[in-house]
């Protein structure tokens, strides 16, 4: 029987058809392969011919069998219903697998123009089309000490030569380091294959690359392994030897292009150099790079990492990535004026850097050397001018957006972040808290639920939606969001300080305290530490216990100065210690900080001292101080472009005007601030204080109330409130709020004025004794 089969599809020429069909389809495919890579189209193409010429062979075998034979052969019924059929069937699968997928080209053409009014046109390509990944540092055997730089220094230099293709979008250590070391591994190397799967996950990488190094003599020898993020799957394993480091890197990621299906782009649209000639020539500069990127991102060791950038660069003065993270780190590091020279060399070289870097070099240029912050900007919005399709750009172009405070510019640019790349839902959690910072608490709460749907057992979220809560009055439904965190990272430090906060707010101190001290307990570094006593100091401040606010301050300092650069360390202590001194009664202490900082805060950063001390103005209630210092604070804002601080000056300009009586102009210049940081519950009560002096008491009850219905126990909203019951001759109304300010202030300082205040006004309604 089966022989009878067998000879009757040969007569038939089943075979030979099914042959030639086969044999034309492989040609078929094989020239939609070689179009998608010579004019750079979707690879989905390649795949649908597979789909379509396999699909179609139940038609063929038809065919075959009912015309195959010599002569003329009729339709058949068997050929009319299942031919149909199956085209049916094609489509329908076509439908399933290809509806919403890009099937055109793989790149789109943008023409922008650069600062110089020059206009360009360039290929680029679709955002659908990135392939995102995440290299992971390289592990070495224990005893194998001398590969220990190439753990950091083969993977670094893999990045540096993928970074040149706009196809790869990578992630590396250094932008996940934090999360890194609260696993434990503080070297950022070591990472078992199951933290490193959940890294790239919680990153939205679609691939992740680890591998181990070792060295025998002279010899590299290098083992790589490319995963799929979602499965865990292993891609690919391959192993590479070499004597160079920088050659091997050229051969590792020329074959991670390869195994990602990475298209090519034609017509040097794209450069695509070797390693070494983006890095440099010399090995040995290359180790010193390396050694300098190990300190400055493994061991915030910025003294030595300049020692060894700056050796780098004496081995090779052309090394322009060099030359610039040495000017990073001199202007890290508080020494502006000795990062110039190496900054000019990278722009004197910056051909030897990826295109997409030269633009935060050509930024950090005319902001540092030239003191030009609109160029610095125009060159930013000209990456993403260029590239309107990669995240990057739009990331650097909202670190300008956040110092010039354009909260709107900033909204947009993450959500074209979003709208490139849906997988990054990470953006939905800014987006809320932007939306919230701005006052839209209804656009902020879908932004936070659209994350927890997607992410429900994410313990970020939850803190997300507890603030928001509590900015809305439903303060036990912010303590649950942040019982559910703490069930989810019971050892999350910024949880347990998040349910300490929310504990004082609903006036338990104890037990505010005491989840304070369960978050130092768990603090495993320096960032930890100093957001615990940042949290401490505002509860002693709250309770006017400002001595001791001031000592959690000083702590929360020494902290900083371990994992802050020092030009940032320096601006926080401007910002936050001037006014806690003279709060404290320790103005001397203010003025002495002020001599100190000077020194630490060379241009352009010296613009901002007039912060510092505007803060001790405030403190002291001097109006004509305060005044005297505006002007400057307002240059920051109009040379600098740090739009961020004009709610600072409606406040400082509303103060002055309070102090002086003036009450209508500082309502004027309070609403202003207010419109500007509508969540800032200071802000109403300045308000209240003003249209109480006015006597207009309904407006100033409304503005305390508001307040208390999302802070019932903050003390000065309590004690202005029980000021305006009384002028109001409502004294039980007043000696409810007293008691409640006094319950707070029970352990103020002995000179804490608002709380001898709030004694007298107890006293003068016959509340308690004066």
């Amino acid at each position: 029987m089966a022989r009878t089969i067998t000879q009757d599809l040969w007569k038939r020429r089943v075979p030979q058809i099914v042959g030639i069909y086969l044999g034309v389809s492989w040609g078929v495919l094989e020239f939609v392969g070689f179009v998608v890579d010579q004019y750079v189209l979707s690879p989905h193409l390649v795949t649908l011919s597979l789909v379509v010429v396999a699909s179609l062979l139940p038609s063929v075998l038809v065919v075959g069998y009912f015309h195959g034979e010599p002569g003329r052969q009729g339709w058949t019924r068997t050929e009319k219903v299942a031919i149909p059929l199956n085209l049916v069937a094609l489509a329908a699968v076509l439908a399933v697998m290809f509806t919403g997928k890009d099937l055109g080209a793989a790149t789109t053409t943008v023409t922008v123009t650069d600062e110089e009014g020059v206009a360009t046109e360039r290929v680029i390509p679709k955002t659908a089309f990135r392939k995102r990944i995440a290299v992971f540092f390289f592990d070495a055997a224990e005893e194998d000490t001398a590969a220990a730089w190439l753990q950091i220094g083969l993977p670094s230099a893999i990045n540096t030569d993928l970074s040149q293709d706009y196809f790869i979008d990578v992630d590396s250590p250094p932008e996940f380091g934090d999360r890194l070391r609260e696993a434990g591994f503080s070297e950022l190397t070591g990472v078992p294959l199951s933290l490193q799967r959940e890294i790239a996950e919680e990153r939205h990488r679609d691939q992740f690359v680890r591998g181990e190094v070792a060295l025998e003599g002279d010899q590299i020898s290098a083992e790589i392994e490319l995963y799929e993020t979602a499965s865990g799957r292993l891609m690919e394993s391959r192993s590479f030897s070499g004597a160079n480091i920088l050659d091997m890197a050229d051969q590792i990621s020329t074959q991670l292009r390869e195994d990602l299906g990475v298209p090519v782009l034609q017509g040097g649209e794209v450069q695509d150099l070797p390693v070494s000639e983006v890095l440099t020539g010399s090995q040995d500069a290359f180790r010193s790079f390396v050694e300098g990127v190990k300190a400055a991102n493994v061991n915030r060791d910025f003294p030595t990492a300049i020692a060894s950038f700056q050796s780098a660069v004496d081995q090779d003065p052309t090394f322009a990535l060099a030359q610039y993270g040495l000017a990073q780190l001199y202007y890290l590091n508080n020494e502006t004026q000795a990062a110039a020279q190496p900054l000019q060399a990278a722009m004197d070289h910056l051909y030897r850097i990826p295109e997409r870097i030269r633009f935060q070099v050509k930024s950090d240029y005319y902001f540092i050397l030239r003191q030009d912050s609109e160029k610095a900007l125009a060159t930013i919005e000209m990456w993403g001018d260029l590239f309107p399709d990669d995240i990057a750009a739009f990331q650097a172009r909202i670190q300008i957006q956040t110092v010039r405070g354009d909260r709107a510019g900033i909204l947009a640019s993450l959500q074209r972040i979003f709208e490139l790349d849906p997988a990054q839902k990470d953006v939905l959690l800014q987006m809320g808290a932007l939306h919230q910072a701005m006052g839209d608490l209804e656009a902020a709460q879908q932004s936070f639920q659209s994350y927890a749907d997607e992410f429900p057992e994410d313990h970020q979220v939850l803190t997300q939606l507890a603030g928001l809560s509590r900015l809305q009055g439903r303060l036990d439904e912010a303590v649950g969001y942040l019982d559910r965190a703490l069930l989810l990272a019971p050892s999350d430090v910024g949880v347990i300080v998040g349910l300490g906060n929310a504990k004082r707010t609903l006036g338990d101190f104890e037990g505010a305290f005491e989840q304070f001290d369960a978050a130092m307990g768990t603090a495993g570094t320096s960032e930890e530490r100093a957001q615990v006593h940042q949290a401490k100091a505002a509860f002693y401040r709250a309770r006017g216990q400002m001595a001791l606010a001031v000592q959690e301050l000083e702590r929360r300092m020494e902290e900083v100065a371990a994992f802050q650069p020092g030009i940032f360390a320096t601006q926080i202590r401007l910002r936050e210690m001037p006014g806690a001194y003279v709060r404290a009664g320790q103005a001397a202490e203010a003025a002495e900080l002020m001599d100190d900082i000077k020194p630490e805060m060379p241009p352009p950063f010296d613009v901002l001292l007039p912060l510092g001390d505007m803060a001790i103005h405030l403190a002291e209630k001097d109006a004509d101080a305060i005044e005297a210092t505006i002007p400057a604070v307002e240059r920051i804002v109009t040379e600098l472009g740090y739009e961020a601080l004009r709610p600072e000056i409606a406040n400082a300009q509303g103060r002055v005007h309070e102090l002086r009586g003036e009450y209508p102009e500082a309502i004027a210049q309070y609403e202003v601030g207010r419109g500007l940081l509508p969540n800032d519950l200071g802000i109403p009560q300045s308000l209240g204080r003003c249209h109480r002096e006015l006597g207009e008491f309904d407006e100033a009850v409304s503005l305390f109330e508001e307040v208390l219905h999302i802070s019932p126990y903050n003390p000065t909203a309590n004690h202005d409130l029980a000021l305006t019951y009384e002028a109001m001759g409502r004294p039980d109304e007043a000696r409810t709020h007293l008691e409640r300010a006094l319950e707070v202030w029970s352990e103020a300082d002995e000179g804490y004025g608002p709380a001898r205040q709030a004694r007298e006004a107890l006293a003068r309604i016959g509340g308690g004794p004066e």
